[in-house]
């Protein structure tokens, strides 16, 4: 995952009092997780619960309530299109004058043309005209499968180090994240039962990110985090350095945050004297979510 990784999410009707004039936010999340990628790829393990996790962590810290939430568990073909459907439905309830974000998830099989949903695929070309199609402020796209930066190709999207965006509300246009760059594969770890990039990913999302210190993780924040620790960890492995990479139009003077720290009810707090970081079989993000953090 070369450049600096991608990454798609969604908030649900949420004030945010660092916004501008405290907009009103409403996101929505359509997820999706499939270990079967056909008869010709082996099983995964972990990529309909790496889309679980996802989810969870934008309810606990990202403001996106039950009902804003579309979560597919190794959906066909029929039922990926059905809950874009269901997407757009729900899109259409946001108030007039909210500001709406959607945020597609996708984790599972994936190749240079689409994604692999059994033996059926959803080409990028399909995906990308159904993200089109939504008539959201933003739209966040986070593709977690080997390849899948073939879909930031297809508009002349190209790896980058980063991108930064200010603190204001007014950014339109969509970010569309890959776990992987066209020609890698995308890692899972026994170890932490997940894929490394949704891993990491969440991880940061958690908190981890938070380079700022403001209690609040950005966009580039968390894709940066996601990018550099799943670099680190595949450099060496079997299948080989995993670079991320994206595709970003976005216009405006505004910002993405993503979590917000201050909506948590129950955290954790170390010894000022521990120096670097704890991490176990499922610590990283098994326990922060039972611990609400």
């Amino acid at each position: 995952m070369t450049g600096y990784i991608c990454l798609f999410l969604a908030l649900s009707s949420l004030l945010w009092s660092s916004l501008a004039e405290a907009t009103t936010l409403q996101r929505f999340v359509l997820a999706a997780g499939a270990n079967d990628g056909g008869r010709e790829r082996a099983q995964l393990r972990y990529a309909v619960s790496d889309a679980a996790h996802f989810t969870e962590v934008l309810q606990a810290v990202g403001g996106v309530s039950d009902e804003d939430v579309i979560l597919l568990q190794e959906p066909t073909l029929a039922e990926v299109e059905q809950g874009f459907a269901s997407l757009k439905k729900l899109l259409s309830t946001a108030g007039e004058e909210a500001r709406t974000e959607i945020v597609f998830y996708y984790s599972g099989h994936a190749d240079q043309e689409g994604l692999l949903l059994g033996d059926e695929r959803l080409s990028y070309r399909d995906l990308r005209q159904k993200l089109d199609e939504m008539q959201a402020d933003l739209r966040i796209a986070v593709l977690d499968a080997c390849a899948s930066g073939a879909m930031t190709r297809l508009k002349g999207g190209k790896l980058e180090k980063t991108f930064l965006v200010d603190e204001s509300a007014t950014m339109r246009g969509h970010a569309f994240l890959t776990s992987s760059s066209a020609d890698e594969a995308a890692q899972e770890s026994d170890r932490i039962e997940a894929s490394f990039f949704t891993h990491y990913l969440v991880s940061g999302l958690r908190g981890a990110a938070d380079v700022s210190g403001d209690g609040r993780v950005s966009l580039s924040e968390a894709y940066i985090f996601a990018f550099d620790q799943t670099l680190e960890r595949t450099t060496g492995t079997l299948g080989g350095a995993q670079h991320p990479a994206y595709d970003i139009n976005l216009s405006g003077t505004g910002g993405v945050i993503m979590t917000d720290m201050s909506q948590t009810s129950t955290s954790l707090m170390l010894g000022e004297s521990l120096n670097g970081r704890a991490e176990g079989k499922r610590i990283e993000y098994q326990n922060e979510l039972d611990l609400g953090l």
